[in-house]
């Protein structure tokens, strides 16, 4: 939730999800690295806060991937 207690939009909604000749979906290499990055930022962000665990964390992540598969999914339809 962001400051307004309005829910905030996934990141991997942001995503952009390339159709291929193969009928499969494809993330950019480009965005890859950079949700790599951005979850090791996070990670290095929350290493000193003490209500932040690495359970949170990965719960964060599965729902961002959960995002994503959806959009796959979709897109596949």
């Amino acid at each position: 939730m962001n400051d307004d207690d309005e829910p905030t939009e996934a990141v991997g909604n942001k995503i952009p999800l390339l159709a291929g000749t193969d009928g499969q979906v494809y993330i950019p290499a480009d965005v890859v690295i950079q949700l790599l990055r951005a979850i090791a930022n996070s990670c290095r962000n929350l290493h000193d806060d003490p209500d932040c665990d690495l359970l949170g964390a990965a719960a964060a992540i599965d729902l961002e991937a959960d995002a994503i598969e959806c959009r796959a999914i979709m897109q596949t339809r």
